[in-house]
């Protein structure tokens, strides 16, 4: 009895082994095989021609927009350090104190009261001919002694800034008073024409002297940083000066003197931000020192002082100002001699809107 050939599995095998031997044409190396996967898909359809190709086409920079940032000298709440910037901007910190300034097309006006001693001389005429026991000498009057006016007055400085550029503006203040006294003269003066009148012990004088200081400059803000400002000014000076001396019990006529002057002054300002309250209060250093010349005149204007800059909405802020001043302003000319000195502390309160 002859035994089955297992014919299943040898069908099997002859199928397996004439599809190796089809494929084997096909194959590819090791090496080929690893540039085929990495190749990419070549396209079925033939490429396109080089005319027929769209062009690249690149983004304008005018079609660019860039988001501003957070302004760095804008107060942030209590307790926030930072803030997260927008997606491509960098982060930044806010400052730990920040001094108000006014912003392009804003105002800040303030309002004076100056506590000063008042001190001051008047020759007019300067020299006099005129003959008590000696000639030439230089005829002076003081402001206390003589024409007995007040020596503790309050005065009143009055000032408005327009900032018209981030760091230029233009700048107006005026200091203005009026002084009246009476009384007996401590020494013999000559107040008037050349051969005018005398007055000095015996005499009941009034006077009065009207005084004006006006200020006009462009000022520029040299370093202007969330927590400092150095500003430099130079502008015009005009003063207004008058005064009346008369005699109520001999009948002379009054004595007026008026006079009026033009000169130049240089300036140089400084505000330092020292501690921001986390209300956003702001105490700062505020100091400015003044130079006055041209016209025969000189003079000096020192302001030394702090400010307390507070808060207010839609980027306005209110301040209060105090501190001690300096104003000095000399005359002289051949037929005229005018000195006048203001010493004292002051106060100021001011908005920037």
């Amino acid at each position: 009895m002859l035994r089955r050939i297992p014919s299943t599995p040898l069908v099997c095998l002859a199928i397996f082994l004439s599809t190796i031997l089809m494929n084997a044409s096909w194959a590819a190396g090791p090496d080929e095989s690893l540039e085929v996967l990495l190749k990419p898909n070549q396209p079925s359809s033939p490429p396109a021609p080089v005319s027929l190709k769209a062009r690249t086409r690149y983004a304008s920079a005018k079609q660019i927009v860039v988001l501003p940032g957070p302004d760095p000298c804008m107060p942030l709440p209590a307790g926030v350090a930072k803030v997260k910037p927008l997606i491509g901007l960098p982060y930044y910190s806010a400052p730990s104190c920040i001094l108000p300034k006014p912003r392009v097309g804003q105002w800040e006006m303030g309002a004076q009261v100056f506590f000063a001693t008042s001190r001051g001389t008047i020759g007019w005429p300067r020299y006099s001919q005129y003959t008590l026991g000696w000639s030439g000498w230089e005829n002076k009057a003081d402001f206390n002694d003589d024409l007995n006016l007040p020596k503790h007055t309050t005065w009143v400085d009055l000032s408005a800034r327009y900032q018209f550029r981030p760091s230029w503006s233009f700048k107006y203040s005026v200091l203005f008073n009026e002084l009246k006294g009476g009384g007996q003269p401590q020494n013999y003066f000559m107040f008037g024409n050349q051969w005018g009148t005398f007055f000095g012990f015996g005499y009941n004088i009034n006077s009065k002297w009207q005084h004006s200081y006006h200020r006009l400059s462009l000022v520029y803000d040299a370093i202007k940083t969330c927590t400092a400002l150095v500003s430099v000014e130079a502008g015009w000076v005009h003063t207004d000066d008058r005064i009346d001396v008369g005699c109520s019990t001999c009948g002379w006529w009054t004595q007026t003197f008026s006079k009026g002057g033009d000169s130049a002054m240089v300036s140089i300002g400084l505000q330092n931000c020292v501690k921001t309250a986390p209300n956003g209060g702001s105490l700062s250093c505020d100091n400015k020192v003044s130079v006055i010349f041209l016209d025969d005149v000189e003079g000096w204007d020192v302001q030394l002082g702090g400010r307390y800059s507070i808060p207010l909405n839609c980027g306005r802020s209110g301040y209060v100002k105090g501190g001690y001043r300096f104003v000095g302003l000399k005359k002289q000319q051949p037929d005229l001699l005018f000195t006048s000195n203001l010493e004292g502390g002051f106060i100021e309160g001011g908005l920037i809107f």
